[in-house]
């Protein structure tokens, strides 16, 4: 299968679209908890609850056209991608309308219902299970930035906090490319499909984290926890708590209780996390002195820094960089 191929696929009628468009559109629908109503309601493909359970990768979910979905819930996460067209999802409080190349990614257990498709709305859905992410994709960050840690922490949290995170990526060059391939793969399983599917996965979060990153640095309010964490990435060379409460018109002690309510650490703590986090990247990937190394990452007393990283990271940076230079 080629791209022209998936696109003829997917713009295709299934049986269901076909008794679907015959039936029409309901009017309204009781809110689904219940998992197997709704493959009751698509029986050719087998339990849901079943398949995403069971499966060591993301399922691809292409939306029945001509029908809405009423309100439902379940306990995997949803990342729902625009292929083309457009779909509104309403969700207990709020909704949102995705365009061609957007997408939201849906929380655990969050009541949602999804708008009637029409003939070229082609919505998917990828239904990937916490288990799976976690043994995948979460463990794999934890050089990230804070932004990018956020982000994860976002997804990881239970369904009472975050309820979607929608991404703005109609503009993104390499999204549609990694969901394209990834479909074609699912579809046209071969000998390496494991791999490749879980590679392309992993691809997708990634631009999905610099997505969210990307954005943050204009969606939000300038007192956002975001902006917040962005500002020090930046600025974690000199930044102190009273220089980033005077940007932000914040009071020192609100700022300094906000940041440890939104992250569970304190400013000076993010701060030595960044610092710690580029020493070890250039260990792991420069052949600088460890003392300039030092100073790249912000420090100007090389026994402090030495007690840090030995605190941080069980051993000394020479250590380290014996252990994880690629350049060595």
């Amino acid at each position: 299968m080629n791209e022209q191929q998936l696109d003829s696929y997917l713009m295709s009628e299934t049986k269901v679209e076909q008794v679907n468009k015959q039936e029409g559109d309901y009017a309204s629908m009781p809110v689904i908890t219940d998992s197997s109503i709704l493959d009751q309601m698509r029986p050719e493909r087998g339990s849901l609850l079943e398949l995403v359970n069971s499966a060591d990768g993301a399922i691809v979910s292409k939306q029945d056209r001509y029908k809405s979905v009423p309100f439902h819930s379940h306990d995997w996460l949803e990342l729902a991608y625009m292929y083309s067209g457009s779909c509104t999802i309403t969700f207990n409080e709020g909704a949102v309308t995705l365009n061609k190349g957007d997408c939201v990614l849906i929380n655990s257990f969050i009541s949602h219902s999804n708008s009637c498709c029409q003939k070229d709305d082609i919505l998917i859905n990828f239904l990937i299970s916490r288990k799976y992410l976690n043994a995948n994709f979460f463990n794999r960050f934890s050089d990230a930035s804070f932004i990018s840690r956020y982000f994860i922490q976002a997804l990881q949290n239970d369904h009472k906090a975050n309820d979607y995170l929608l991404f703005e990526s109609s503009h993104s060059r390499r999204l549609p490319i990694f969901i394209k391939e990834f479909m074609i793969e699912f579809y046209n399983k071969g000998i390496y499909s494991k791999d490749f599917l879980d590679s392309y996965i992993n691809l997708i979060f990634l631009e999905l984290a610099d997505i969210y990153k990307t954005q943050s640095k204009h969606e939000y309010k300038n007192n956002d926890i975001i902006y917040i964490l962005r500002y020090i990435e930046e600025n974690y060379k000199t930044c102190t708590l009273m220089s980033t409460a005077d940007f932000f018109h914040m009071n020192p002690n609100y700022l300094s209780g906000y940041i440890k309510k939104n992250t569970n650490k304190n400013f000076k703590e993010l701060v030595q996390e960044h610092k710690l986090s580029q020493a070890s990247r250039l260990l792991k990937n420069s052949n600088l002195p460890i003392t300039a190394i030092a100073g790249e990452a912000g420090y100007d007393n090389i026994t402090f820094f030495y007690k840090k990283f030995r605190e941080s990271f069980g051993c000394s940076p020479a250590e380290y960089r014996n252990k994880n230079n690629s350049k060595s």
